[in-house]
């Protein structure tokens, strides 16, 4: 071979590890929750897949064979630990180099989504120590911001006095919402888990308590929750447990500032409506009072009427 086929070959070689080196880790979330945290923790430096769709509950999904494609490239998937389906998934996808991270526990309140951001640091540095800085940068800055938005809705909710906003709520939007200050008068599971007798002491549950909120997880059915606010008289609110799933919730901060704009502009509703209900009864009793001092004053002119035609009569006669 002569020198100038020598050079293209080592050229090409070269390239060619140039090419493979600027090539992102692939991450496969089984949620649009994992896949949100682990764009705002690894940013340009990963290729992140979501599974399941943002509105579907992540316990329900049918495997189908690009998902068993997309798990053979990837060199992470990240889970929650709530998905049946995913061990055999990744047995499929069979790829010995494959590692597998448990996000454990649940993530709609600022401090939770702040503990995942680390769980995520820490699994992206395994896979990719090259950017292990920027990676810890990262999260830093979504860490801060994350306070930032709590210090805000705390600050709201405080004025909205929530501690005195009785609710009931779907369990899995538990956390966000006693977080927020609200008092919890009841819980409930899944709807496809509740019977009739339940539903009918959630509702007995809603009356005793005075509940002003009925609050739904929208990837668990909305159907119960709105039939018992309708009962109740009170307010149905509809939260989100995965980002994407409703316009503008494209981040886990998006998500979390969404559902407690939710739940404070009700509160904010009912607020308004107490007080315009209160206006209205003060104007309802000065009418009312206005209307018995005409009454009296009716009665006294008619006496009066009837004592001077007394007087007339006898002076006439």
């Amino acid at each position: 071979m002569n020198k100038i086929g020598v050079i293209v070959l080592i050229s090409a070689l070269v390239a060619g590890n140039l090419v493979a080196a600027k090539e992102n880790p692939t991450v496969v979330c089984t949620t649009t929750a994992l896949q949100a945290l682990v764009e705002t923790v690894g940013g340009d430096r990963l290729d992140v897949v979501s599974l399941v769709q943002p509105g579907v509950c992540p316990s329900h999904f049918d495997v189908r064979p690009s998902h068993v494609s997309e798990v053979e490239q990837a060199s992470l998937v990240l889970y929650h630990g709530v998905e049946p389906w995913l061990e055999g998934l990744v047995e499929a996808a069979g790829s010995e180099s494959l590692q597998t991270v448990k996000v454990t526990g649940p993530w709609n309140t600022p401090e939770m989504a702040s503990q995942k951001i680390v769980m995520i640091r820490d699994a992206l540095t395994q896979i990719d120590p090259d950017n292990a800085s920027y990676y810890t940068e990262n999260a830093q800055r979504a860490v801060s911001e994350l306070e930032t938005l709590a210090d805000s809705i705390k600050e709201e909710a405080e004025s909205l006095d929530t501690g005195n906003v009785s609710v009931l709520c779907m369990e899995w939007q538990q956390y966000i919402v006693e977080w927020m200050g609200f008092s919890i008068a009841g819980t409930y599971s899944p709807p496809e888990t509740l019977s009739v007798k339940d539903v009918n002491q959630l509702i007995e549950t809603g009356e005793k308590a005075g509940a002003i909120l009925v609050i739904d997880n929208l990837q668990s059915g909305t159907d119960i929750g709105s039939r018992i606010a309708s009962e109740i008289g009170a307010y149905h609110v509809i939260l989100t447990n995965f980002p994407h799933a409703v316009p503008e919730t494209d981040t886990l901060a998006d998500m979390i500032e969404y559902n407690a704009r939710q739940l404070l502009t009700a509160v904010q509703e009912y607020q308004e409506e107490k007080q315009t209900i209160s206006t209205l009864e003060k104007e309802l009793e000065k009418e009312r009072s206005r209307r018995d001092i005409y009454q009296v004053l009716t009665f006294v002119l008619a006496v009066l009427c009837g004592i001077e035609s007394l007087v007339l009569y006898v002076r006439t006669r």
